[in-house]
């Protein structure tokens, strides 16, 4: 993650999603954020032709995961959902729903970057509260109700594409302190790659090879635990209720270790 600029991969999955076909709620405005992703130059993928590939995959398979699960909380009258890194991350827009509050944080750098576009295409933020936060520091239970957000009300917490670029300590911060600021019965939805123990020669210098190029764009990968490490950790931080479903099986091809998890207090 880049405290210094707008993420690099905040946009690259972005771009990535403009082409999919989604649901959107009754009131939402998924126009919106077809006008958000050509301004973030999605327009340079031919929507008539979508793009295939690994990283296209599982990007689809975990855009459905994170739609279906604010979906399912609107529908179970969960009224607030915090985005933890929300990046360029629509689903305020596209969800919008009265009487639920989207909380999307992020750093300072991407969220103005983010808001200057979405004021340039004529979008509404209503029901949209800007929560500035950097995870390597403490405060965001602080911050979340700064905002105005109620720990004692249920929320659908989401962290999509975080945590490993986080340092351990903080990775494991990020899981106690949504927890902290979780009512019982809240829910976590959020991705964690893993090491896989089985993948072989070639499927280890690929990930290499793309943890070089993450890198080299300032966006470091920091912290890949082992899946048992990695699910005693969110145990450990209040989230004991876990179901785990494994991206790669879902998306064929994908390299092992990308984990989807819904998790409650």
């Amino acid at each position: 993650m880049r405290p210094d600029g707008p993420s690099l991969t905040a946009l690259g999955v972005a771009m990535a999603r403009s082409v999919l076909e989604r649901p959107a709620t009754p009131t939402g405005d998924p126009e919106a954020e077809v006008r958000l992703a050509a301004a973030l130059g999605a327009g340079a993928v031919d929507a008539g032709s979508r793009p295939r590939g690994e990283f296209f995959d599982y990007i689809a398979v975990r855009t459905r995961f994170f739609d279906d699960a604010v979906l399912r909380a609107i529908a179970d009258g969960v009224r607030q959902i915090v985005i933890l890194g929300a990046g360029y991350d629509a689903r305020a827009l596209r969800f919008r729903t009265p009487v639920v509050t989207f909380y999307e944080v992020d750093y300072p750098a991407t969220q103005a970057d983010k808001q200057e576009r979405l004021a340039a295409i004529g979008a509404s933020i209503d029901g949209i509260v800007f929560v500035a936060a950097d995870f390597t520091e403490p405060g965001l239970p602080i911050a979340l109700a700064a905002a105005g957000h109620d720990r004692l009300e249920r929320s659908l917490f989401m962290c999509e594409g975080v945590l490993r670029y986080l340092p351990e300590h903080w990775f494991r911060e990020l899981l106690r302190a949504a927890a902290e600021q979780s009512a019982t019965d809240s829910e976590l939805v959020v991705t964690i790659s893993t090491r896989a123990p089985d993948a072989d020669a070639a499927a280890r210098r690929a990930r290499t090879e793309h943890e070089r190029r993450l890198a080299a764009a300032g966006e470091p990968v920091l912290t890949v635990p082992d899946r048992a490490v990695a699910l005693r950790w969110l145990a450990e931080a209040g989230w004991s209720r876990q179901h785990v479903d494994q991206g790669a099986a879902l998306a064929p091809g994908s390299r092992s270790g990308r984990l989807l998890v819904r998790a409650r207090r």
